[in-house]
């Protein structure tokens, strides 16, 4: 009961209407951030891969079929575009570089921003 207080509270601050107030509290413009098993089921019309490089895929092994099965898993939620992040300073993309062949095979182009 103290979290959902506290929750309410937060989304009053700043709420001009009670409507506004009710919106915070559920979240209705808020970005949904989650994992891979999480989003099972779920859809959206984009997903951001954020860090597809071997520190956010720790426990991917190069020609492990679950590895590439778990990939698809969060690339299926994409209804309309999925966009992939990496930077080279965060880390390297040895272990998943399979799943970069498989991107690159399918055609994904990719874009550097600097």
């Amino acid at each position: 009961m103290e979290a959902y207080s506290l929750h309410l509270q937060s989304a009053a601050e700043g709420a001009a209407t009670w409507d506004d107030c009710l919106d915070r509290y559920v979240g209705k413009n808020d970005i949904p951030l989650m994992t891979v098993h999480k989003s099972k089921g779920l859809e959206y019309d984009t997903v951001l891969f954020v860090g597809l490089d071997d520190g956010s895929w720790w426990n991917h092994t190069p020609g492990n079929p679950e590895g590439v099965a778990t990939f698809f898993v969060a690339l299926s939620r994409a209804k309309q575009r999925a966009i992939f992040m990496f930077c080279k300073d965060r880390g390297s993309r040895q272990r998943v570089s399979e799943l970069y062949e498989l991107l690159t095979a399918a055609g994904v182009q990719e874009r550097r921003v600097v």
